[in-house]
């Protein structure tokens, strides 16, 4: 898989496939674990209760629903039967789980993301180690296969409430190289409580407000892209992992908008977005009701106009009126456009954190 690289990400470089040395993955072993095997899609629902359990103990304020283990493991950069892994105790039931994806190449470098974990009542044992020294090893091999002439690494991404989990990611060299916020902003006032006012902003001139709608994600997935492009770690979306952000049964269309241009054209290019889901089963271990802010941005060429203050006033604007407590997103802390200010500058305030770890493979 190739894509556009600057002159000074590629100058110079060897290609991965020449300089990366494959290693075969290790075969899986430890005493507590039955069996060790790929996942199938068939394991969806014993992968969730699994992946619960370990979301109530490292992040116990939101739990991940089925639809988000089922991406994980459809994802565009996941080979199911060669990048997965599945470890079982004598009753099948799912002790451990784990899978690579190999994002697309963005400016900089080559990105497999390892994902999954170990269920807490088998914790400490050494099962971890094993399941993400295979990871390392997989995911090392697949970089192995890229043509691309960029740097490559290996990413964890970890709430800061598991410690466990950063101590095993340290011990296996992935050091700290990025760290996220959590955000909240109050929208309902609750018993006691008031809720601060939502500011009201306008879009400027020559540009319109609109709600999504499911006919403009090829527009939106292309202005996301775009909007992206210049921030750290992120890659494009393909058409198929845009469908599985907008098509799930959590995304809410009626709290998402886009801003448009407004020239007459049909259809008139999209400069900027919102989009939100909301998942109930978090609302019990919040204590509030909530909307999630999944992605929110303006393409480069429309940055600057207040886009961005617009779409969150409009977003606010619509969770309040559905009868949401809570907007809740996340935050790249040392993000290039300032969304960080611009959240507060709204009335977010941060709530948690957590931290992405890299092994580099090719720096």
């Amino acid at each position: 898989m190739t894509t556009d690289v600057t002159p000074a990400a590629s100058a110079g470089r060897a290609r991965l496939c020449d300089v990366v040395v494959a290693v075969e993955p290790p075969t899986p072993t430890h005493p507590d674990v039955a069996s060790w095997r790929p996942a199938t899609l068939g394991d969806v629902a014993a992968i969730t209760a699994t992946q619960k359990a370990m979301d109530a103990a490292d992040h116990p304020d939101w739990t991940t629903p089925s639809e988000d283990v089922e991406d994980e493991l459809t994802h565009p950069g996941v080979e199911l039967a060669a990048d997965s892994l599945v470890a079982l105790d004598d009753a099948g039931d799912v002790l451990a789980w784990g899978v690579v994806q190999i994002l697309p190449a963005n400016a900089e470098r080559v990105q497999g993301v390892l994902v999954g974990g170990v269920h807490p009542r088998v914790r400490g044992r050494g099962i971890g180690r094993v399941l993400l020294g295979w990871q390392l090893a997989r995911g090392t091999a697949r970089l192995a296969l890229s043509e691309e002439r960029l740097a490559a690494w290996l990413r964890v991404d970890t709430d800061e409430r598991n410690p466990g989990g950063l101590a095993l990611a340290r011990r296996l060299g992935l050091r700290p190289v990025r760290w996220f916020t959590s955000m909240e902003r109050i929208v309902t006032s609750g018993p006691g409580g008031r809720a601060p006012a939502i500011p009201v902003r306008l879009v400027p001139d020559g540009t319109r407000l609109v709600p999504y709608t499911a006919d403009r994600a090829e527009d939106t997935r292309l202005a996301r892209n775009d909007a992206f492009r210049d921030h750290w770690g992120s890659a494009d979306f393909s058409p198929q992992r845009w469908a599985q952000l907008v098509g799930t049964d959590l995304f809410r269309a009626d709290l998402s908008f886009l801003v448009v241009e407004d020239a007459g054209t049909d259809p008139s290019r999209v400069l900027g977005f919102a989009l939100c889901n909301a998942n109930e089963d978090d609302w019990e271990l919040q204590g509030f009701t909530s909307a999630y802010l999944a992605i929110v941005g303006v393409t480069r060429d429309g940055r600057g106009r207040g886009l961005a203050p617009a779409l969150l006033s409009a977003v606010l604007t619509a969770v309040r009126d559905a009868g949401l407590e809570r907007v809740v997103l996340d935050v790249d802390t040392e993000n290039p456009t300032g969304a960080l200010g611009l959240y507060e500058g709204v009335g977010f305030v941060s709530a948690s954190r957590s931290v992405t770890l890299a092994l580099d493979i090719v720096a």
